[in-house]
């Protein structure tokens, strides 16, 4: 759950960042509920999916959590303090979180008692006392058996049969392009970018196929970003807007899970910034994560059998928020996705 962070950080800062960690304890007495619940279906397929979103989500908000707790661990006990009566009362607040499969039921609150019992040994004893490092490593082995349980039992092969083949296959965007005019734009940008993405444009506003549509409409606020020094002032902001277009619509297509994706990393990158003490808004990023799973298992309910759909919620579901601290240790981890989405894109 800790992890060393020796940078001091100045007054000016820890006062910012306890202000949004302060929102951030506002804003998580909601996280109990979520939008799910919307969707009627009682069928098994729907339950399962429901219980793996929301112990993702469960366990995405204590991992923010942990990122407060390491950033105030050493620098200011009477922030810390704050930080965990607050993280406490939102732990029991998810509590009142259910879910249908029984056993995950036990575990997760049973997650949530153990690491309410941590903070407050944390808060009580400090974290160099021998209870709070003696009750840390029991907290660490039942979370590891936790996870094993959650990883074993919604494993994407429970849901779904197709082989990795078969998926690329389906995922390919060549299966969806129809416009006559689309192989004119790739020659085009090639050598002149701007009449290309105007030509781009024009295309996206004659497709009404809503799959084609995220198609082209991905691929032009992706070159909108990887060019953005070549382009207008604005390219990124265009480029954002492109990909929350999509999201916006409320519509299922394949590519939903990887616009969020860009849209989300985009939009730390350049206007949150990418270092570990930058402004990480996950809470907005879940809220956009939340209304596009709602409208995958919307589409999943009257289309059971469609395998990309389900792995797309899944993906939904299961993907991390953007965290702080982690193996690129120069910045916040969003650099690390931001550049495996980009670097190849050409």
């Amino acid at each position: 759950m800790i992890m060393q962070f020796s940078a001091a950080l100045s007054h000016q800062c820890k006062t910012a960042l306890l202000a949004l960690a302060v929102l951030f304890l506002t804003l998580s007495g909601a996280f109990a509920r979520d939008r799910l619940d919307n969707i009627k279906d009682n069928s098994e397929l729907t339950k399962e999916l429901k219980d793996v979103y929301r112990a993702f989500r469960i366990n995405n908000i204590i991992t923010e959590q942990q990122e407060w707790i390491n950033i105030y661990q050493d620098e200011d006990a009477a922030g810390l303090k704050e930080l965990l009566t607050g993280f406490i009362k939102t732990c029991d607040s998810l509590k009142q979180c259910n879910f249908y499969n029984e056993t995950l039921n036990s575990f997760v609150k049973r997650y949530l008692t153990l690491t309410i019992q941590s903070y407050d040994i944390l808060q009580s004893k400090g974290l160099s006392s021998n209870a709070f490092k003696k009750d840390f490593e029991k907290y660490k082995a039942e979370q590891g058996k936790y996870m094993n349980y959650l990883y074993a039992t919604y494993a994407t092969n429970h849901f779904v049969n197709m082989t990795e083949d078969t998926y690329w296959k389906a995922n390919d965007k060549n299966n969806y392009i129809r416009s006559k005019d689309y192989s004119r734009y790739q020659k085009l940008k090639t050598a002149n970018l701007k009449a290309g993405l105007m030509l781009l444009d024009s295309i996206i506003k004659q497709t009404s196929n809503f799959q084609e549509y995220t198609v082209y409409q991905i691929e032009s606020a992706d070159q909108y970003e990887k060019y953005r020094d070549s382009l207008e002032e604005d390219a990124t902001a265009i480029a954002i807007a492109k990909y929350k277009s999509i999201l916006d619509q409320g519509h299922y297509s394949i590519y939903l899970f990887e616009a969020w994706l860009k849209w989300r990393s985009v939009t730390q990158q350049n206007l949150y910034g990418v270092s570990k003490m930058s402004d990480i808004p996950n809470g907005e990023y879940d809220k956009m994560r939340e209304r596009v799973a709602l409208t995958i298992l919307t589409f999943i309910v009257e289309n059971p059998k469609d395998e990309m759909a389900i792995n797309e919620f899944l993906l939904m579901a299961t993907h991390s928020i953007v965290k702080r601290f982690g193996d690129y240790p120069y910045g916040n981890q969003n650099t690390v996705e931001y550049h495996q989405i980009f670097d190849n894109i050409k």
